[in-house]
């Protein structure tokens, strides 16, 4: 949940911070501009359709 001080964030979404590889996050903000979407919105995406695609097993 999210912070009652934090007004950038909505209720139903909460902050995280990751580290991640240089490499990989250029892809992703390549791809995520290709798709008109923020990079971390583009992640969000992607952990979408894997646990979709993960979840029929």
């Amino acid at each position: 949940m999210a912070s009652p001080n934090d007004k950038y964030t909505r209720p139903e979404d909460t902050r995280f911070t990751m580290r991640i590889n240089t490499e990989l996050l250029n892809k992703i903000k390549a791809q995520a501009q290709a798709n008109k979407r923020s990079a971390a919105k583009e992640i969000e995406f992607i952990l979408e359709q894997w646990i979709l695609d993960n979840s029929k097993e």
